[in-house]
C-alpha cells in the first residue's frame, strides 16, 4: 500500500501583495492536526510544511516528493495565503507572485494537478483557504473543470475551498474561519453526525462549512466537493466513532490507480467524468446504470474490485443525492448500485459486504423519509397531490412508489436482522390519512405499480395498517375489471398520458389497447394475493369481466441476472382467463405446480445478497416483479 503524503503550504510574507499574519499559523495547525496524535493517518515522516515558499520553492517540494514515493495512497495539500484567478485558471499566490501577472509568477492548480499525475496518487485531498489582494477567492467552477482534474489522473479528487467567489476568506485570532472550523471538525468540536471509524475529506468539509456560514451569517459558505471511484480514502480518525452503531459510511479498501483494477477503470475515464459532473436530474438509475455496469463486467474477474469501486460510486455521489429534488434519489442511488453488484455478490466478498452495507443504508434512509412524509400529511392531509391535472396519471404511482419503498425496506430489515418498528408505526400513521383522502386514487394506473404492489402487500400482514392492504387489492381488483385488465405500459411516456387518460375515461378499448400492457403482472399478481385478503371470491364472481385478458408471471433462471436490462434466460408463464383459467383456482394451482418448483430449484435464492439484489432491482426498474415474495411463508 502506497504512502499517505501530506503538504500543508502558509504565505504570510509577500513581496509584493499584502502580507498577511495567519497564513503560516494556520498551516502549522493543519499540519499537526493531521500529522500527530492518536486520530492522525498520516504519518509525521510523510508530513512536510512550507512557510512563504517561492514558486521555485514549492516547485522543488514537489519534484523531490516525486523522487521519494514510488506510489501515494493519498496526497493532502492545504494552502492558506493569497489567491486568484486569471485567463479562467486558478492560481496559488507564493511569496513571490506579482498580480500584475499571476499567470506567470503564480502557481497555477493545474499544474498542481501535473505534480500528482506524476506522484500517482490514488486520491488527492486539496483544501483552500484563501483570498487576494482584491478580496476575490477561489470559483469552484474553475477548480472542477474537466480538463484540469483529468490531468491528475486519479478519480479521487476532494475539494474543500473557504469562500465562494464573490467572498472574502475571514479570519481571526484564531486563524481563518474555514481552517478553524476544519480543525474544530478534527478535533471532535463538531458532531459530522457520522459513527464510522475514519472520515474523509466530504465527510469533514461539509459540517465545517456549515459551520462557517453560520458563524458569518451566510456571508462567507465554503463550498466542498469530491468524486472518489476508487472507494473510501480516509482523511482522519473519526473522534465520535462507534462501533455498536451501523455505519452510514461504506469503509471499502481503496483501489490503486497502479493495480489491475486500477487501470480498468482509468482506461475508460471519460465515461465517468461525464457522469460525476452531470447535472442532478440526470443521476438517475436510468442513466447511471449502462455506464457503470460496463466498468463493473472489466472489474468481474479482479477480486474484490467490483464491490470497491460501487462502493467509491457510492461516496461520490449520495451525499449530493441528499439534496436531489427526488426525494427518494439517495435510495435510488443505494438500490442502483446494490443492483450493479447482483452478478458478483456471490463471486467475491467486497461486493456482498457492499450489498449488505448499502442495505442498512436504505433502511435508514427510508425510516427518514417516511417520518417526513408522515409529518407533512399532519400539516397537509393532501400534500401527496401537487401537481393538479398530472396527477390523475401519476398520484397513483407516488403512492405507490412510497408504499413500495416501505415494503422494500420491512423486507430487507428482517433480512438484515433490524428492527422493523419504526417503518410499521410511520406506516400505520400514514395508512389513516391514505385510506380518509386518497381511497379513490389509491392504485391502479399503470403496470409500472406491480413491483412495488409486490413487495408492500407482502411485507405487512392482514390485520396490519387499519386493512390497507385489503383496500390496495380491491382497488386494483376493481380497476382492472372496469378496463378489461389492461393498465398503462411500464415507463410510458409523458406525452402519451393524455392519451391513456383519455381512452380510459373514453373506455375506448381501440385506443387503451396501443397504450396499454398485454399481458399483465398486476393481474397475475392479484389473482395469487386476492386470498390473503379474503377477496378470492369476489375476484371468482367478477372474473368473466375479464375474459379474454391476458396475464404473465416471468420467473428468471437466475435471480443473479434479475438487474439486467434484458433478462434473457427465464420462463413466461402466460394465463388467458377463458382458456383453461376460469377460477382463481386455476392461476393458483399452476403457480403451485409449475412457478414454486421453478424457484426453488434457483440456488441463487439461498443467498441474502441475491434476495436484497432482486428487491431492488425490480424498484429501480418497475418492468419486473419479485415473484419469490408471494412464495414466501
Amino acid at each position: 500500500m502506497g504512502a499517505r503524503v501530506l503538504l500543508c503550504i502558509g504565505c504570510d510574507d509577500y513581496q509584493s501583495l499584502n502580507k498577511l499574519s495567519g497564513a503560516e499559523r494556520d498551516a502549522l495547525s493543519m499540519h499537526t492536526a493531521l500529522s500527530s496524535g492518536p486520530l492522525s493517518r498520516i504519518s509525521q515522516e510523510d508530513s512536510y510544511l512550507l512557510k512563504s515558499p517561492s514558486r521555485s520553492q514549492l516547485d522543488e517540494m514537489l519534484l523531490g516528493l516525486q523522487d521519494r514515493y514510488d506510489e501515494i495512497e493519498s496526497f493532502t495539500l492545504f494552502f492558506a495565503g493569497h489567491g486568484g484567478e486569471a485567463n479562467d485558471s486558478y492560481f496559488f499566490c507564493l511569496s513571490d507572485t506579482r498580480a500584475d501577472r499571476l499567470s506567470t509568477t503564480g502557481f497555477a492548480l493545474s499544474r498542481l494537478f501535473e505534480y500528482f499525475n506524476e506522484l500517482k496518487a490514488a486520491h488527492c485531498n486539496v483544501i483552500i483557504d484563501a483570498c487576494n489582494a482584491g478580496g476575490m477567492v477561489s470559483n469552484l467552477g474553475i477548480l472542477l473543470k474537466p480538463e484540469v482534474i483529468g490531468k491528475a489522473k486519479t478519480f479521487g479528487v476532494s475539494f474543500f475551498v473557504s469562500s465562494a467567489a464573490d467572498q472574502y476568506a475571514s479570519e481571526n485570532s484564531l486563524g481563518g474561519f474555514g481552517t478553524v472550523a476544519l480543525l474544530k471538525v478534527l478535533h471532535g468540536e463538531i458532531d459530522t453526525g457520522s459513527r464510522a471509524a475514519v472520515l474523509d475529506l466530504l465527510d469533514i468539509g461539509r459540517p465545517a462549512a456549515q459551520h462557517v456560514s453560520d458563524q458569518t451569517g451566510g456571508e462567507q459558505m465554503p463550498s466542498v466537493w469530491s468524486v472518489n471511484l476508487y472507494g473510501h480514502m480516509p482523511l482522519s480518525g473519526n473522534p465520535h466513532a462507534s462501533d455498536n452503531s451501523v455505519s452510514s459510511l461504506l469503509t471499502i479498501t481503496g483501489i490503486s490507480p497502479a493495480s489491475p483494477a486500477g487501470q480498468a477503470i482509468s482506461s475508460h475515464s471519460s465515461e465517468l467524468y461525464k457522469l460525476m459532473f452531470a447535472p442532478e436530474h440526470e443521476l438517475s438509475a436510468e442513466n447511471l446504470f449502462p455506464v457503470l455496469s460496463k466498468f463493473v463486467h472489466r472489474l468481474v474477474d479482479i477480486p474484490n474490485a467490483s464491490g470497491a469501486f460501487i462502493g467509491g460510486v457510492w461516496q461520490s455521489l449520495e451525499k449530493g443525492a441528499r439534496h436531489h429534488s427526488n426525494l427518494f434519489a439517495r435510495v435510488e442511488l443505494s438500490a442502483t448500485c446494490i443492483s450493479l453488484l447482483l452478478e458478483s455478490s456471490q463471486k467475491d466478498s467486497a461486493s456482498g459486504d457492499c450489498v449488505i452495507g448499502l442495505a442498512h443504508e436504505i433502511v435508514v434512509e427510508i425510516e427518514y423519509l417516511l417520518s417526513e412524509i408522515v409529518s407533512g400529511l399532519r400539516e397537509d392531509p393532501c400534500s401527496l397531490s401537487r401537481h393538479g391535472i398530472p396527477d390523475l396519471f401519476y398520484l397513483p404511482q407516488r403512492i405507490s412508489r412510497i408504499l413500495g419503498w416501505a415494503g422494500a425496506s420491512l423486507h430487507l430489515a428482517r433480512e438484515l436482522g433490524r428492527s422493523d418498528t419504526v417503518i410499521l408505526e410511520a406506516l400505520q400513521e400514514m395508512s389513516g390519512y391514505l385510506m380518509e383522502h386518497y381511497a379513490s386514487v389509491l392504485a391502479g394506473m399503470s403496470e409500472d405499480e406491480a413491483p412495488f404492489w409486490a413487495a408492500f402487500l407482502t411485507a405487512i400482514k392482514i390485520d396490519e395498517l387499519n386493512g390497507l392492504g385489503e383496500l390496495v387489492v380491491s382497488k386494483l381488483i376493481n380497476v382492472l375489471i372496469e378496463h378489461d385488465g389492461r393498465l398503462a405500459r411500464p415507463l410510458l411516456p409523458a406525452k402519451d398520458v393524455f392519451a391513456y387518460l383519455k381512452a380510459r375515461a373514453d373506455k375506448d378499448s381501440v385506443a387503451l389497447k396501443s397504450l396499454s400492457s398485454s399481458p399483465s403482472e398486476t393481474l397475475a399478481l392479484v389473482l395469487l394475493i386476492s386470498e390473503r385478503h379474503s377477496l378470492r371470491d369476489e375476484l371468482d364472481f367478477n372474473l368473466v369481466s375479464l375474459d379474454h385478458a391476458h396475464l404473465n408471471i416471468f420467473i428468471p433462471q437466475s435471480y443473479l441476472e434479475f438487474s439486467q436490462p434484458f433478462v434473457r434466460n427465464g420462463i413466461n408463464h402466460v394465463f388467458q382467463i377463458g382458456h383453461k383459467v376460469w377460477t382463481v383456482e386455476d392461476v393458483t394451482q399452476r403457480w403451485e405446480a409449475a412457478c414454486k418448483p421453478q424457484m426453488l430449484q434457483d440456488a441463487s435464492l439461498q443467498n441474502l445478497a441475491t434476495r436484497i439484489g432482486a428487491i431492488c432491482a425490480s424498484l429501480i426498474f418497475p418492468n419486473r416483479v419479485p415473484w419469490f415474495l408471494v412464495s414466501a411463508p
